[in-house]
């Protein structure tokens, strides 16, 4: 019960809205409103799947772009820890060696829910990380399904991640390879 209470009093927008209702816009509004809306949606959509690209590229320059200097993530589901805040460099310096001792790993990173209001943005996108390393424990691969919450706020560079709440609905593979990246397992 706490962990939910903590959730919502930290969000910065509604999560309830699992599907987009209706117009994303008043039809009403001006011309330049709406173009601001769909301009918004594309760089916030840009930001998402970037935060995917740039672990399967090892782009850490492009992976910091996505954040805010200060971050809260909380990747219960995978790591354990609960919500924590840190800055974006440590979170970057901190993954960094996980996919450094993969093999290769592949995302699917996709909002599939935006809301936008004024210079705050929550958007719902997809979890779908395969992550490859040849092992003599079994398969090499292993798969994590779910979703992402991120909460965003317009800053002067663009977009940004603010926190990150990750949620999965289910494992498929090996899951010594999580272990073995993480340095948990040899």
């Amino acid at each position: 019960m706490h962990r939910i209470a903590t959730f919502f009093a930290a969000a910065l927008l509604p999560t309830f809205a699992l599907a987009q209702q209706g117009p994303i816009v008043d039809p009403a509004s001006s011309t330049d409103v709406k173009l601001q809306l769909l301009l918004d949606r594309e760089e916030i959509g840009q930001v998402i799947t970037n935060y995917g690209l740039a672990f399967d590229m090892q782009d850490w320059d492009l992976h910091r772009s996505v954040f805010t200097d200060e971050i809260q993530m909380d990747f219960t589901a995978s790591l354990g820890g609960g919500l924590q805040t840190m800055t974006a460099d440590e979170w970057v310096d901190a993954v960094k060696p996980f996919f450094a001792n993969l093999e290769g790993s592949q995302r699917i990173a996709m909002p599939l829910t935006i809301t936008i209001e004024g210079d705050t943005a929550y958007v719902r996108s997809m979890l779908h990380a395969q992550h490859h390393l040849p092992n003599t424990k079994g398969a090499p691969v292993q798969t994590m399904i779910g979703y992402y919450d991120n909460w965003l706020v317009r800053t002067d560079a663009g977009w940004k991640i603010t926190k990150m709440v990750q949620t999965i609905t289910w494992n498929e593979g090996n899951w010594y390879i999580v272990e073995k990246a993480a340095g948990i397992s040899e």
